[in-house]
């Protein structure tokens, strides 16, 4: 009767041992999720700080001696690479063929603002 009880005791350490390893996992399991989400939702919260350049457009009149080169020299941002990635949008906005421009009309040209 003692050696059954001995052995029943036994078998009751060991599943508590089995339980609390368990439960011991599970905990580190949670523990690893949640830090893992706080740390994206602070790095979200960190990338909208930065400000948001949005594209805008402006109708400018072409005056006589201006050129496509002229006019993207005095309007054109940093968004760009280049004047003449800047010159090919203003020729793509305003459906034109070549880079001739005539005083007296409008033209579309882009520009970046942080609104």
């Amino acid at each position: 009767m003692r050696e059954r009880r001995i052995q029943n005791n036994r078998i009751r350490r060991k599943k508590e041992l089995r339980k609390n390893i368990l439960l011991f996992i599970m905990t580190i399991c949670c523990v690893c999720s949640l830090s893992f989400s706080a740390g994206s939702l602070l790095s979200n919260a960190e990338a909208h700080n930065e400000e948001t350049a949005f594209k805008f457009y402006a109708s400018v009149p072409v005056e006589t001696g201006d050129t496509l080169w002229s006019i993207a020299e005095t309007r054109m941002d940093s968004h760009y690479e280049s004047v003449e990635d800047y010159i090919k949008e203003i020729c793509r906005i305003n459906a034109l063929d070549s880079e001739e421009i005539q005083a007296g009309r409008y033209l579309v040209v882009p520009y970046y603002a942080v609104k």
